[in-house]
């Protein structure tokens, strides 16, 4: 009985913790758009924002794991290779999108102190009387 119980609140974490990152970075794609329409330069927003998608459908494998569906040993093999595989590759993505954004953001930032004269690297930039 109170192995059940850890296991259903288990799972309980597990879902909300997916739906919680999944909506960290519905947000980040939010912003990475904000940035896009300010500056005008490609920030990969739309793969920001649908990347995580894959912790949706391994929390939807998570959950059907609990339900006497997948209690057949033939369903669940191939099930929990769907959910794994659905996680790696939208942890990949997500990787890719925010190194993609991570470099975008950079340029943006070293033209923009490069401009203005940024002290730590020696260069004065613009010079004011």
């Amino acid at each position: 009985m109170a192995g059940d119980i850890w296991e259903a609140g288990s799972y309980v974490v597990a879902v909300f913790g997916s739906i919680v990152l999944w909506v960290s970075y519905a947000l980040f794609g939010l912003i990475t758009r904000r940035y896009r329409q300010v500056f005008g330069r490609a920030t990969f927003s739309t793969l920001v924002m649908l990347a995580p998608s894959g912790l949706l459908v391994y929390t939807l494998f998570l959950l059907l794991k609990a339900t006497p569906l997948l209690e057949n040993p033939q369903l669940a093999a191939p099930a929990q290779w769907v959910a794994y595989l659905s996680l790696f590759l939208s942890g990949l993505l997500c990787l890719i999108g925010v190194g993609r954004f991570s470099r975008v953001l950079s340029h943006i930032t070293h033209k923009t102190l490069a401009e203005a004269g940024d002290p730590a690297s020696g260069d004065p930039g613009v010079k004011r009387p």
